[in-house]
């Protein structure tokens, strides 16, 4: 059957040739699987450009429940991303919030609530001025929609990698206004905090699911080095 809906690319991995299989999370079926042929050809009709990572786009697609991969049928940008693909700090914020979204999201289950925050947070990066914290705020964030929310800064200070830098109250404060803010009052953070701290929202992940390496990590704190 045809379903259209909003999505959300997590990522897409070449296939033969000129096909792609691309990761969409979707608002109708959650995460889902398509194999899109020739698109990495010259006269695909879509744009390669729509399954770069968090674009936002409508897809039109035949859905079958009993299979892995399904096909698309039509797609158009739901909302261009310009300031995130043009940004160098901002793309590579999105690059470690993809690669975090693909370590975490692996459930096939529709979540229109964790869709609708994703897309609000993607929204939210496109529009902001330059942020060189908004990839652990969005985990801050995130850790609610996966079932092991933090609500206090208690849930990360408990099993803290580095317990000394929670003695001091300026990242106790900080830690606390992240968590009880929106990502749209998102603060600018020195490297030395932001890198620490990033480091035990990642911890803290890891204590609650499978979640390896992140590559992009270093990517990221070169850009923002």
């Amino acid at each position: 059957m045809l379903i259209t809906t909003r999505g959300i690319v997590f990522r897409f991995t070449k296939y033969r040739e000129t096909s792609i299989i691309t990761h969409i999370y979707t608002e109708e079926l959650g995460l889902n699987s398509y194999i899109v042929n020739s698109v990495r050809s010259a006269k695909s009709k879509f744009k390669i450009g729509y399954f770069e990572p968090l674009s936002l786009i409508d897809i039109t697609g035949y859905h079958r429940p009993n299979r892995d991969i399904d096909r698309i049928s039509e797609i158009k940008s739901a909302h261009p991303i310009h300031s995130i693909r043009q940004d160098i700090h901002k793309s590579a914020i999105s690059i470690f919030m993809a690669e975090v979204l693909n370590k975490c999201i692996i459930e096939r289950d529709k979540n229109i609530d964790l869709f609708n925050f994703l897309f609000n947070a993607i929204l939210i990066l496109d529009k902001s001025e330059k942020n060189n914290s908004f990839h652990l705020h969005f985990m801050l964030k995130l850790a609610k929609y996966l079932g092991f929310g933090i609500h206090d800064p208690e849930a990360i200070i408990s099993n803290a990698i580095n317990l000394q830098f929670f003695d001091d109250p300026k990242n106790m404060r900080l830690l606390q206004r992240l968590i009880e803010e929106g990502l749209t009052n998102t603060p600018q953070i020195p490297a030395d905090v932001r890198n620490s701290l990033l480091e035990e929202i990642i911890h803290y992940y890891r204590l609650q699911i499978d979640m390896p390496k992140l590559k992009s990590l270093e990517v990221l704190q070169t850009v923002f080095s």
